[in-house]
């Protein structure tokens, strides 16, 4: 959204309005022709009450009623095909606006995510868009019909009666006061609700997702108490919003009906006193009112605009967010890697000032797994997220095949990575559709395969419906370890070239971990892999094992090598929490 860059909310988001150019003209040219049709009924009026009536011309009669009806019938039928034009254009436009917000985001780095809070983000990519759809509605056409109401009223309530039309162009400035007067407090209120409804939005996700430790910790009390004080901030700046918008629409109406009253009082004296008459003042409040109800209308559309206004402010702050890690120019696309990897004295920092990794330097052979070991906050999980290039280092450089991987393409670079993380994410569809989740293609076959050497297979076959058990029903129900499984399964069906565990057999019992790093073993022959891990099961089975201290590598080897240093960090490690099978945090 580079383009857009220095204009204003409502000038970018006519981006998404442009695509639809061909049928908003068609649109303006049906409010347009119902202007027109509109200014037809108060002449008609005139004619039969200054010509039929006033001077017997009752063979006119006919024609007046006959054009009375088509004026109708077309007002009825143009008004309909306008409604159900708008209608489509605005969900449409609605769909599109979500549809760039929500690519654009899954396009922003680690950090973006670490930043933002997953219901603010949802509040805005499905409130803030549906609001936007308020500047594409009939309301919003209906600016072109006032607009030729108007100057056609303003005219002819001139050359009807100028000394009436004086008092009606009062009112309408007027009218304009009162939204000057009142548009900048409800700006600020809606900003302000907007925000606080990001808060409760956030509050509910966080705890819904961490609703096991509001239980454990017994809170349900406490936190139920923060979102009603959250909620009443919110509430609190509506109903201010709601009470400044009423003051708003108070004036507007009270201004509408007073000013017809005094203007139709005004017109009554004029016949009685012979200086008007009748017909004449009959199609003044005619044209009167067509000139008020666009005041009226506008001050919606003004009303709407402002809310969309921050809409559009709110999601192109989401907009403007510019990735922070992209492909080079002429990145190169990676169809095959061997695996070998290659840290070349990297160095990496999350906070400028506080680096995390020292001038880190390792060579991993294909095929060889490593495991990285190391107290809470030495740099494992670190090293593992600038090896899939989530963040970029700070210093030195990250190669596989020898290649920098700053010049790879991102994705084709990503592809040849499998990763589980500690905490396994499942998607609501079915488990054959979360095992192939990276290879969508798999065959049936090949995903039961991936899910036996997982050891899931023959408890996914006892569900209700199988591997067509969808995730999160009633009656599908996973134990923490049973969704671990389930994400090796995914890892390994994606076959990739290199493997990222972290913590990745942490919620499983012994036997279930045993029984899968036999299969595990048989996978991972000629695929690099890299294991976080406390089981010391886990880490002595590993190629290398690199211990991390204050993000240097401190020892690196494998397990016989490092149980022979005398006076090693790994072999008082090992010895220290050998009876648990648990390396226990240092720190």
């Amino acid at each position: 959204m580079a383009e857009a860059s220095g204009k204003s909310a409502l000038q970018k988001i006519m981006i998404f309005v442009r695509p639809f150019r061909l049928q908003l003209l068609v649109m303006l040219l049906l409010t347009a022709l119902l202007a027109v049709n509109s200014m037809i009924p108060p002449l008609l009026t005139r004619a039969i009450i200054n010509q039929v009536v006033g001077n017997r011309r009752t063979d006119m009669l006919p024609a007046i009623v006959f054009l009375f009806i088509v004026t109708g019938a077309l007002a009825t039928l143009m008004g309909y095909l306008q409604v159900v034009g708008m209608a489509y254009i605005g969900q449409t436009f609605v769909m599109r606006v979500r549809t760039a917000v929500y690519k654009h985001m899954l396009g922003l780095g680690v950090a973006f995510f670490g930043r933002e809070s997953t219901g603010k983000l949802v509040n805005r990519l499905m409130g803030d868009s549906s609001v936007l759809q308020q500047m594409l509605t009939v309301t919003s056409l209906q600016i072109l019909s006032d607009l030729i109401c108007a100057i056609f009223a303003i005219t002819a309530t001139f050359f009807i009666n100028w000394r009436l039309a004086i008092p009606l162009y009062i009112l309408a400035f007027l009218f304009a006061l009162n939204y000057k007067l009142n548009i900048g407090s409800l700006r600020r209120l809606a900003r302000s609700q907007r925000s606080a409804e990001d808060r409760v939005a956030s509050g509910v996700q966080n705890r819904l997702v961490a609703n096991l430790t509001v239980k454990t910790y017994g809170t349900e009390e406490r936190e139920g108490g923060e979102f009603q004080q959250q909620s009443a901030l919110s509430l609190d700046l509506a109903r201010e919003g709601q009470v400044a918008s009423s003051t708003f629409w108070i004036n507007t109406w009270l201004l509408r009906d007073v000013g017809y009253v005094v203007i139709f009082f005004l017109g009554c004296a004029m016949v009685l006193n012979g200086t008007a008459n009748y017909g004449d003042v009959t199609a003044f409040l005619s044209y009167a009112m067509l000139l008020l109800w666009p005041a009226v209308r506008f001050s919606v559309l003004a009303q709407q605009l402002q809310n969309v206004k921050i809409s559009a402010e709110r999601l192109f702050e989401i907009l403007d967010e510019q990735p922070a890690i992209t492909n080079r120019p002429g990145a190169r696309v990676v169809k095959k890697i061997r695996g070998q990897v290659t840290l070349d004295h990297v160095s990496f920092e999350y906070v400028p000032g506080k680096p995390v990794l020292n001038d880190i330097s390792l060579e991993v052979e294909p095929g060889e797994s490593v495991a990285l070991v190391g107290p809470t906050g030495c740099g494992k999980s670190t090293v593992l997220s600038l090896l899939m290039r989530f963040y970029d280092v700070t210093g030195g450089a990250i190669r596989i095949d020898g290649i920098d991987i700053r010049d790879f393409d991102l994705a084709s670079l990503r592809r040849h990575f499998g990763i589980v993380l500690q905490d396994s994410l499942l998607f609501t569809v079915s488990i054959a559709d979360n095992i192939r989740y990276a290879r969508p293609s798999a065959s049936r076959r090949q995903v039961e395969f991936a899910a036996r050497i997982a050891e899931i297979h023959n408890e996914i076959l006892a569900l209700p419906k199988g591997y067509d058990s969808v995730v999160g029903d009633r009656d599908v129900q996973l134990s923490v370890g049973q969704k671990q499984r389930l994400a090796i399964a995914r890892a390994i069906l994606a076959a990739p070239a290199i493997l990222i565990m972290d913590e990745a057999t942490s919620s499983l019992d012994t036997n279930s971990e045993q029984a899968i790093q036999v299969a595990m073993n048989r996978f991972l022959l000629g695929r690099t892999s890299f294991i976080v891990a406390h089981r010391l099961s886990t880490i002595r089975n590993a190629s290398k094992i690199v211990l991390l201290d204050k993000g240097r590598i401190v020892e690196c080897g494998s397990h016989d090598t490092l149980m022979e240093l005398p006076g090693g960090r790994y072999r008082k490690l090992y010895e220290t929490h050998a009876g648990a099978g648990i390396i226990k945090d240092e720190g």
